[in-house]
Parts: C-alpha cells; structure tokens; sequence
C-alpha cells in the first residue's frame, strides 16, 4: 500500500453556498508575482476556462464564477497553485513559496484545501520518515525490523483512513472531498465505497473522476468471484508475415477463445512497462511449470500499451512467457472487468466461473491455483 498522489482533471458544474453574505457567485483574487519580468499568469479552471492574465508593476486580478465543486489552477513560470473557487475574495502571492489565502478563513473551502494538503504533506513526511529510521535502527535484526514495519503500516494506515474518511464526509459538497478520496481508494471494499460516492452532491457526482470510478465499481461487480466471465473481442497478433524483417500478423481475437474451454484458466493482466508485471512473471512460470498440461494454462492479456506491439512480442520472449497471449487489447478488458491497476490475476474454471480474482505474488498464486488444481 501507499499514499499516491492524483492529478484531477474537473467539470465545471456551478454550485454556491451562502454564509452571511460573505460568499459571492464571484471568486475575487487579486495577486502578486515577486520574480521580476513576468507579464502574465495563466489561470486554469476545470477543463473549461484557460485565460491569461496580464501582470502591471507586479500586479494583477480577475474575477472567476465562483463554483466549489471544481479546482482552478494559477501559475506563471515556475510558480503556481491550486485552488477552489468558492466565491470569497481571495489573495495570492506567487513566488518560491506560493501562498493563497482568503478574506474569510472561517468560511472558505479554499482554507479546507489548504488546511487538507498541508495535513497529508505531514503524514507522508511521517510515513517516508518513520520507515527509514526503522529501517536504519542498528539495534534491530532484519526480522525485527521487519515486524516494526508491519506494525507502523497497520496504525499509521488506519490513522490515515480514519483522516480522509473524516475530510470526504465534512466536505461531500465540495471538491476537497475529491482530494480525500484518493486516500480511500483501495482502503473499502466496493459496495462500501459506492456508498461514499453516493454522498457527494449531484455535481460531484458528475466529475468524470468519480463516474471513472462508478464504472469501475459496477464492472466489478459484474465480474466478482462466482459470476460468469464476459467476452470481448480485439485485434491482437496472430503471427508474423514473411516480409522481410517480419511483421506481426493481426486477427480478431475473442476471450472466449481462451477461457470456458474446459480447463482452468490464469488470466493475467499485464503490459511491457509495468514493472511490478515483469516481477510478477516468475510467479506465473513457477506455478505454470509446475500445473500446465491439459486442466490448466496461463494467459497474458497485454493492456495500456504504449509502445509497438513488437516491444510487447519481445518483452514476452526475453521474460520466458510460453503461454497463451493476446495482445493489444487496450482498455478494453480493463473497462469490462474494472482493472485500475496491473498486474491484475483472474483464475476462471472450466465452465468460465470467475472462481479468484486480485492475488498476487508468489504465496497468493500458488495457493489460488492449489486450491483447485491439487
């Protein structure tokens, strides 16, 4: 497990809030640049609005929609920061230690947003820390430490849970909530985390972020242990032609093809650039070894490409991959079956059950596929 860090991109879906009359259906920000020389700052906002800002004597200001379910970058050179447009008038200064601040603290999200980044900066200066002093304490053995570890995992994980969990539900109207949600991805099962996403208001709702995950949730649902397998259909490599050099030969291929077939099936969801894939490959040829013949095989799905699919071809070969392939499959079985992350493993059992999905590592894949074939 670990902190990950997401790049939101937004819709532009108004929704105001009224406190007092301090909040406006205009967001105020007038700012300063420190560095000499500039003339202009780009402010982003959503996927909808990107506008230069001239930069007179240092100075400059603008007026935006106000719209807390959104985030609004502001920046000039190497200087800029994100923040909510959330109707109050708001400050920046642009320099090597970029500040935005609002007229009204005690009512702006964009307090919460700042507030919440300097928050989670702490923990993942806790969590980098505490793990190299664990691991450079010299009055620990190896197995010691490694205990240590685990033990600063599980508490530090659960705190971390327990902080998000209370940021997305004070703020399921604004885009804060977004920011924390990337904290509790991976942390619920997905029925749970459905009903998170069904708290946020319509608006939120509608961000292309949280309908990813919506999708990815029901497609998983779809296709959990126990419900049959779905079939798709890509183009993949089917050969090599005689040209000279040789060039990969493409056919529809269908899943189908592969699994329902009579025989136990590891699926495993991979790509040439993935790492954490290639790691995985020695599992995956220690199990095969040991179980291929006629109730078992393996399939390697290649997903997200970004390379010719030569580069897949070769990367198979070199890493000793003799088993069944399809190739070039893009997101296409990643969409149907809710894969986020590769490497990504499915045994299927030969009536097409998905009988065990997301297992991984050596112990995970040898006890996934014993349980059936033993």
């Amino acid at each position: 497990m670990k902190i990950r860090s997401i790049l939101f991109a937004t819709l532009g879906v108004a929704v105001m809030a009224s406190c007092g009359g301090k909040v406006s259906d205009v967001t105020k920000i007038s700012g300063t640049v420190v560095p000499e020389g500039i003339s202009e700052v780009n402010i982003v906002v959503g996927e909808l609005v990107d506008t230069l800002v001239p930069v007179v004597d240092g100075k400059f200001y603008i007026e935006l929609p106000a719209d807390i379910t959104t985030i609004a970058t502001i920046s000039a050179a190497d200087y800029g920061t994100s923040f909510i447009p959330d109707g109050t008038p708001l400050t920046v200064v642009l320099d090597e230690e970029t500040k935005i601040t609002s007229a009204y603290p005690e009512i702006s999200v964009n307090e919460k947003l700042v507030a919440f980044n300097e928050t989670s900066e702490a923990y993942v200066e806790k969590y980098r820390s505490t793990q190299q002093e664990i691991r450079d304490a010299e009055d620990k053995t190896e197995q010691e430490k490694e205990q240590a570890l685990n033990e600063f995992y599980e508490s530090f994980f659960a705190e971390y849970k327990e902080y998000n969990v209370k940021t997305y539900t004070e703020n399921t109207d604004n885009f804060v909530a977004l920011y924390a949600l990337q904290g509790l991805m991976g942390e619920f099962e997905d029925p749970e985390l459905d009903s998170l996403l069904n708290l946020l208001v319509p608006a939120l709702q509608e961000h292309k972020f949280v309908q990813g995950m919506q999708k990815a949730i029901k497609a998983r649902i779809n296709t959990a242990e126990g419900k049959p397998f779905i079939d798709f259909t890509v183009n993949s490599v089917v050969g090599m032609t005689r040209s000279v050099p040789p060039q990969p030969k493409y056919a529809e291929v269908k899943f189908s093809d592969y699994v329902g077939k009579g025989k136990y099936i590891l699926v495993d969801f991979w790509a040439p650039w993935c790492g954490p894939c290639k790691r995985e490959i020695p599992n995956l040829k220690a199990v095969y070894d040991k179980y291929a013949g006629k109730n078992f095989d393996i399939l390697s799905i290649a997903v997200w490409e970004r390379q010719p699919v030569q580069v897949t071809i070769d990367t198979a070969a070199e890493l000793g991959m003799n088993w069944s392939h399809i190739n070039n499959a893009g997101s296409v079985p990643t969409e149907i079956y809710g894969v986020e992350g590769i490497p990504h493993l499915m045994l299927i059992g030969p009536d097409g059950t998905i009988l065990k999905r997301g297992f991984h590592g050596a112990e995970g894949i040898n006890a996934a596929v014993a349980e059936y074939l033993d």
